[in-house]
């Protein structure tokens, strides 16, 4: 029996369990589960939505608890010391932010847990958001399904957000090294 059989054949227990795992443990993203579910049983999409960032949110605090009394040894295995501390950084940089576009873009929500861990973030506050953008991501491609008759590429849009938002934020960047150049030449 493949792993994706077993976690289908308990349905709504077995997609809340495996989004629990997915968030600290390195397993494919939940749309595998998910989009069979809803497949199976259109009705039930926004329930599976809400399960699934329910899980994820769950998950999400224990990857968060590992991160945060291990620390970097818990991702030794998993992501390079340079990748860690990237990801540290911009953890620390732009807190709640990263976990927001984070968790609709294709990064693995375990990642996102356990940088948090590292950086102290607030726990309600990741918890909150981890949530909150994993639910958008599950509305987005169950809704999708619904209407569209088709799996909508989540990971695309989150692509092109992610982009949006690194545009953004460079514009904001180089309009603040603008304003200091002026200032300095007053």
């Amino acid at each position: 029996m493949a792993i994706q059989d077993f976690f289908m054949l308990w349905q709504d227990l077995g997609l809340f369990l495996y989004a629990v795992l997915k968030a600290f443990l390195p397993l494919p993203s939940l749309e595998v589960i998910l989009v069979p579910l809803v497949i199976a049983n259109p009705t039930h999409w926004l329930w599976y939505s809400l399960e699934g960032a329910l899980g994820t949110m769950i998950g999400g605090g224990i990857g968060y608890a590992i991160a945060d009394r291990l620390g970097k040894k818990a991702l030794k295995n998993i992501a390079t010391a340079e990748d860690i501390r990237k990801g540290e950084e911009l953890m620390n940089r732009y807190g709640i932010w990263a976990v927001l576009i984070g968790g609709i873009t294709p990064i693995p929500d375990f990642l996102l847990a356990y940088l948090a861990g590292f950086a102290h973030m607030r726990f309600f506050l990741f918890a909150l958001c981890d949530a909150a953008a994993r639910l958008l991501r599950s509305l987005l491609v169950c809704y999708g399904m619904i209407k569209l008759g088709e799996v909508v590429n989540v990971d695309g849009f989150g692509t092109i957000f992610s982009l949006i938002i690194f545009i953004w934020l460079l514009v904001r960047w180089g309009r603040s090294k603008w304003r200091l150049r002026k200032q300095s030449d007053e």
